[in-house]
This record gives structure tokens, C-alpha cells and sequence, in this order.
């Protein structure tokens, strides 16, 4: 299946979204669009020390977990090292898409069912799932999950998409994005790497490379994306893996002002944690 845009998204009913996380990343957001008139050094400067003096970028994680030939998804903080609920519940309709690569790159569409969490069975290199939780508009009393058209006194709305891509295969068609959504694309084999070691990444969005995207590892934000799309991340430790990247998309709607799109990169390594 070649790429494709996503465009539909389903009723929201994912709970927990207005922590005090996810109101600071989000607060974040207006302040890059703000710096947006400044050069790209002073730019890429002034974001990235905002980002690291601020709250966790990311107020919960998306994750894949592999056994055998089944796949699950999670959302919360359950390998975050902020705090929070492990596990938060989400509605099965919520989940957009849900794909499984070989090691060609030739994909194939698995069924979304309607039970919590989310299980897919197949023999994928990579798989790659979409999930949304809608529309979010901050007024003076808080943030609602709903667009901007059904709120009075808005101060900021913004549509999220979040995805993830987990590798347990690494083959060459995996140094290429798979899809049409923001992406982080591995540039050499992950699952080959030692603790104390870099993982060269690309960040990409409709197959192009992303200039500023904040790429975050460990809970922490560790730099933003260069005009390549490049960044590097140092791994940690062994054991589970969780990379992030997160850019905004000025829209012109009567539901956003923005579109903000986070993507999550999965894989594990062996050895002692």
C-alpha cells in the first residue's frame, strides 16, 4: 500500500487529557509559533531551552507491546519516567489506522476490534498504528475536548494526532518513512545498538524531512530535528525503547488553529536494564 494522509478522526473519549502536562505542552506550542519570526539559530536556541526549563513535553506515551504474533496498544506512562497513570483507557474507534510492514516494505491494513486495549495479530517487521483524540480548545476555564466552533471564549484550539511505529525486524526498507504521517525513521539498525551508543534518526512528515520537530528519549527533550530532519539520540539503557517527535501545523479550520502531530518510535534491545 503506497502512503496515505490520514484524514478522518473519531469520537474522543480518551481520558486524562487535561492534566497539568499536557496543558504545558500545548502552552508550549503557541510559544514556537511565536519565536517563528526570529532566524533559525536564535530560533532553534530559544525553543530548545523552553522546551527543557518547561514541563514534560509529552503528558502520556504511546506504546506497542510484541508477544509472538500479537500486538497491543497502550496509552499512558507506563515506561515514562514522569508520573502518572500506567495505563489510560481509550475507546477502540479512536484508533484511525493500523498497519503491518514486511521486511520489503509492503504493507497490509489489520482490522481494528472493539474491545479495550487494542490487539492485532501478524508477522510484521514494523507496525505502525493512529490514533487521535480529537479536537481541544483552552477558554479562562480550562481545556475542553471539543473544537473551537462549540466553545465560547476561546483562547487556543488544536487537533491532535498521535501515532506509533514499533520495530522487531530491521530490514533496508526501514531507512525509508512508511507512511505519510510524522514519522521517525532509524537510519541504521536499532535493534543492534549498546547502551552508550548514538541512534542516527530522520523526522518526516508526508515522506519529507521535518526542520524543528522536538525530538524527546527517557522523558527528557533531547533536541530538535535539523533542515535534514536529522537528530541524534544516545540510548540509556537496554530493555524497552521509546523515542518521541512532535511538530505543530498552523491550519486554517473553523474547528483548530493547529494541528499538532506526535509520533513514537518502539524497539527493544537485549541485555540487562
Amino acid at each position: 500500500m503506497g502512503r496515505r494522509r490520514q484524514e478522518s478522526v473519531g469520537r474522543v473519549t480518551v481520558r486524562g487529557m487535561e492534566d497539568a502536562g499536557r496543558i504545558a505542552f500545548h502552552r508550549i506550542a503557541l510559544h514556537r509559533i511565536a519565536l517563528q519570526k526570529m532566524s533559525v539559530p536564535a530560533l532553534g536556541l530559544a525553543v530548545l531551552l523552553l522546551l527543557m526549563t518547561s514541563a514534560p513535553t509529552y503528558a502520556h506515551d504511546l506504546w506497542v507491546e510484541h508477544t509472538g504474533d500479537e500486538y497491543v496498544l497502550y496509552y499512558g506512562h507506563a515506561h515514562a519516567s514522569h508520573g502518572g497513570a500506567e495505563y489510560i483507557e481509550y475507546e477502540p474507534e479512536d484508533v484511525l489506522g493500523v498497519e503491518c510492514f514486511d521486511s520489503s516494505g509492503a504493507s497490509r491494513v489489520l482490522p481494528v476490534g472493539d474491545t479495550y486495549p487494542l490487539r492485532v495479530r501478524g508477522e510484521c517487521a514494523a507496525c505502525w498504528f493512529l490514533i487521535s483524540s480529537g479536537y481541544w480548545t483552552k477558554t479562562p476555564y480550562g481545556t475542553r475536548n471539543l473544537a473551537k466552533d462549540e466553545v465560547e471564549h476561546v483562547i487556543e484550539s488544536w487537533r491532535s494526532l498521535e501515532s506509533v511505529k514499533r520495530i522487531d525486524v530491521w530490514c533496508e526498507s526501514l531507512r525509508d518513512p512508511l507512511t505519510d504521517g510524522l514519522e521517525i525513521v532509524p537510519l541504521i539498525d536499532p535493534l543492534s545498538l549498546t547502551p552508550g551508543e548514538k541512534l542516527r534518526l530522520k523526522i518526516t512528515f508526508e515522506g519529507d524531512p521535518v526542520e524543528g520537530a522536538v525530538v524527546a528519549y527517557g522523558g527528557k527533550v533531547r533536541g530538535l530535528s535539523d533542515e535534514d530532519g536529522l537528530v541524534n539520540v544516545r540510548i540509556k539503557a537496554a530493555g524497552f525503547q521509546s523515542v518521541s517527535a512532535s511538530i505543530r501545523i498552523p491550519i486554517e479550520s473553523d474547528k483548530a488553529d493547529l494541528e499538532i502531530h506526535t509520533g513514537f518510535l518502539n524497539f527493544e534491545l537485549g541485555g540487562e536494564e
